[in-house]
This record gives structure tokens, sequence and C-alpha cells, in this order.
């Protein structure tokens, strides 16, 4: 059975919540916060982007009003996280779901512009920006300098831009689904992402 575009922009945009959600509870345990502390970095880091997209695009209401079942599934993550005391957390943890989470909301970020009309230049800036603000306000919040900001961190942003445009650009092909290009842009996303920690791959102007 097929499905249509606005159910799969309801799973993976779901998949991109609480992957973020993930990451930002993660540090959040790391730096011992109680439960509320848990489900309130969880819930900017993976809500945080959705919500600056919709206010930038003027979608009203917000994405994770018009779905109340997402502070409740977070609810849920945060109550599992704050339970899982004898587990010691560690940083390095936060990529995977991290990388998820900026593969996933860059292409809807990417897929709402298009459908817009928006220029590809745009489509591009936007998937960056929203790719990249949980992750800012998780590391803010925490009192860390933003994964995107340190002088050793891989490629992130670049990623997340070169990701809204080339959906943007698979989505001007006819023949092809953009459920298809959806999901090929996200495995990619994240794969290279995944390559690019584990290689210590980045933009530098300094030798």
């Amino acid at each position: 059975m097929s499905v249509d575009l606005y159910s799969m922009f309801y799973i993976i945009e779901t998949l991109g919540i609480i992957a973020f959600a993930i990451s930002g509870m993660i540090l959040a345990r790391k730096k011992s916060f109680d439960i509320v502390g848990i489900y309130i970095i969880g819930g900017v880091t993976a809500l945080g982007g959705g919500t600056i997209r919709d206010v930038m695009l003027d979608i009203q209401p917000l994405y994770w009003i018009q779905h109340s079942e997402y502070p409740l599934i977070l609810l849920a993550i945060a109550i599992l996280m704050a339970s899982l005391k004898k587990v010691t957390i560690q940083e390095k943890w936060l990529v995977i779901p991290d990388a998820i989470g900026m593969a996933i909301f860059s292409i809807t970020t990417a897929q709402m512009a298009i459908q817009m009309n928006l220029p590809i230049i745009i489509v591009g800036i936007l998937s960056t920006v929203v790719a990249a603000f949980g992750g800012v306000l998780r590391d803010s919040l925490c009192q860390e300098i933003p994964m995107i900001f340190r002088k050793e961190s891989t490629l992130y942003a670049s990623l997340a831009f070169a990701n809204g445009v080339a959906f943007a650009i698979l989505a001007r092909f006819e023949g092809l689904s953009q459920n298809l290009s959806l999901v090929i842009c996200v495995i990619f996303t994240f794969l290279f992402r995944l390559i690019a920690y584990k290689y210590n791959l980045k933009f530098s102007l300094s030798k």
C-alpha cells in the first residue's frame, strides 16, 4: 500500500522529533538534571527547530500544537530516561540521534519550503537554520558550546544545507516520487554525518 505525502511527512517528522528529543535528554542526563530538566531540554531540542520553521514560514498553528501527542511521547521518553539511573551517559551517544534529527528536519523543512515555491537557495538556508536550531538551544541551555560552533566540529550545517538543496533539485523531476527522494536524502545525509564524525571530516580555513 502506498503512503501519501502527508502521511510520509508525519512519519518522518515524528522520527525527527523523537531523535532530537533523545539527543537532548542524553545531554540532560549527563548533566544530572532531574526529570523536569530532562523533559524540558528534550522538548526544546525536539520542538525548537520545528517551531522556528513554522514561525519563519508563517504556518499557524505550530505543527507540534496541532499534534498534542508529541508532548506526551516526549514525557514518556523523559520518564524512561530518568529511570535509567545506573546507566553512565556518554556524550558520544549524542551523535546518532542528533544526526537523525538533523537529516530529517532539514528535509521536512525543505519539503514545506518547496510547497511554497521558494527559491532553492532559500530552501537550503531554511533547512540549515531549522536543522541546527534545536541542537543550539540544547547545548546553550546545558551550558555547552553549541556543537556546530566548536572548532573541532565535523560537517553538520553544510550537510543540512546540501540535504535541503538536493531534495529541492530532486523534487523538480516529475518522474521521481517525492517520498522516495525524501527517504534517499535522509539516509544519505545521516550516513554521511556519521562518516564525517568518525573520520573527522570538516571545513577548515586554517592549517
